[in-house]
């Protein structure tokens, strides 16, 4: 039996259950609620007073999990900003995780669909808890799979966020699901092509970013014949690195919908921040004078407004 963690801060004392939880004591894991019961006020006092922070489910009930999930989100009323935090940070990690062990799977884009979701109702119209989400994930000490990770959970939160305030016709479930699978083909390739993840293109050699310039295609390769997996999903996956200068890859196109457009300038700057270290203020400061004529110029203004008003 394989277990995943929760945070402790996502369950409210009343709420009924719909997994077994268990906690880790040493190297073992003890089985202490039983499904469908609840967290009463006594048993989440004991465990917070002993510091616990996090609990464990077994990980073939991580969708019951996040149908809870979706089930506290519907009662706003119930749910803090500290809780929604909690909540977004454990979906999209745990997801996240099974989607780079298991990227072809369909219980990982079911995870990653219903993650998607989650984050969506949590960031409407929230001013907060974006900023939370992504400076969670920025270390730049982490290994490269868990730098990896966050860079898949920033991209996604901030293109659904930024989709959000947009108010256009951009569908936020499609491009959240592909901005978490836009890199995932990094698993695909060896220990040292994926540092190129977390190098500057002009910093590469020839064979190098020949190497890099494939990882579009492979994302959607790992997709592309199953039937779970969205057209327009796979679109936005093999149009993330393109750019309407036609200086992006792998097609060079000089043409993108506003949904490809808005997932290209995320990922381009949360790559930026996440995996290369960049400072986000000379990103701010620098967007309308580096990135002109790689997108419109309109948008270029919206995205300097929203990360000023949300990173």
């Amino acid at each position: 039996m394989s277990f995943i963690s929760i945070r402790l801060s996502t369950v409210r004392p009343g709420l009924i259950v719909p997994f077994n939880v268990y906690l880790k004591v040493a190297d073992n894991y003890v089985h202490y609620l039983h499904k469908n019961d609840d967290f009463d006020q006594v048993r989440l006092d004991g465990l917070r007073s002993r510091g616990l922070k996090k609990f464990h489910i077994n990980e073939e009930e991580e969708l019951n999990y996040q149908a809870f999930l979706a089930q506290l989100l519907d009662n706003v009323h119930l749910a803090s900003n500290e809780v929604k935090t909690s909540i977004a940070l454990d979906v999209t990690e745990n997801s996240t995780q099974e989607m780079i062990k298991n990227p072809a799977t369909e219980k990982s884009y079911s995870m990653v669909k219903s993650s998607s979701e989650i984050v969506q109702k949590i960031l409407a119209d929230n001013d907060v808890i974006l900023r939370e989400i992504v400076s969670h994930g920025r270390n730049q000490n982490s290994s490269l799979s868990d730098r990896m990770q966050s860079h898949l959970i920033n991209t996604a939160s901030i293109a659904i966020k930024f989709a959000e305030t947009l108010k256009s016709d951009i569908s936020t479930n499609s491009l959240g699901i592909a901005a978490f699978y836009h890199d995932v083909s990094f698993t695909g390739y060896s220990a040292e092509e994926q540092k190129l993840f977390f190098k500057d293109i002009n910093e590469m050699d020839a064979a190098s970013l020949t190497i890099y310039k494939t990882h579009p295609e492979k994302s959607v390769q790992m997709l592309q014949d199953k039937s779970f997996a969205e057209k327009d999903v796979l679109d936005l996956i093999m149009a993330h690195e393109e750019k309407i200068s036609g200086q992006g890859f792998p097609n060079k196109r000089t043409k993108l919908s506003p949904a490809q457009e808005v997932l290209s300038l995320c990922a381009f700057y949360d790559r930026e921040v996440t995996c290369l270290g960049r400072d986000p203020k000379h990103l701010y400061n620098n967007l309308m004078i580096d990135q002109v004529g790689n997108y419109n110029l309109e948008l270029l203004k919206q995205f300097k407004n929203f990360l000023k008003s949300y990173l």
